[in-house]
């Protein structure tokens, strides 16, 4: 069991699609923080540093959200609405990379049997 878990992550991780995705997440991350910092800082004592901003986005962009810093001025709003959706869809992009991951080495050890046979 082990070595087939071993097998997947060591797949996954070498895929193009899922180092691409990664970049991508990091990225939105990193701009959505300073975007939300920017916007919510001035106005809002929930957001004082970056580091606020930042928890606030990866919360928020992974479905967390767990309501200890929300946004209060109409752009944090928008600019949270779409994290939302951005968070969404990286998420479902990561499933489904590593579901093709699976489904690809569970048809490749029903090859070797096959052919062992």
């Amino acid at each position: 069991m082990w070595s087939y878990a071993k097998v997947l992550l060591t797949s996954v991780l070498k895929r193009p699609a899922f180092i691409f995705l990664g970049i991508l997440a990091f990225t939105l991350i990193t701009f959505f923080s300073l975007v939300i910092f920017v916007l919510e800082s001035p106005s809002n004592a929930g957001f004082q540093t970056f580091l606020d901003s930042a928890y606030f986005t990866v919360s928020t962009m992974t479905s967390v959200g767990f309501g200890d810093k929300v946004p209060i001025t109409i752009a944090g709003k928008c600019t949270a609405m779409i994290m939302m959706l951005l968070g969404t869809f990286i998420f479902v992009s990561f499933t489904g990379v590593v579901a093709s991951t699976v489904l690809e080495l569970e048809l490749e050890v029903k090859r070797k049997q096959k052919f062992d046979q």
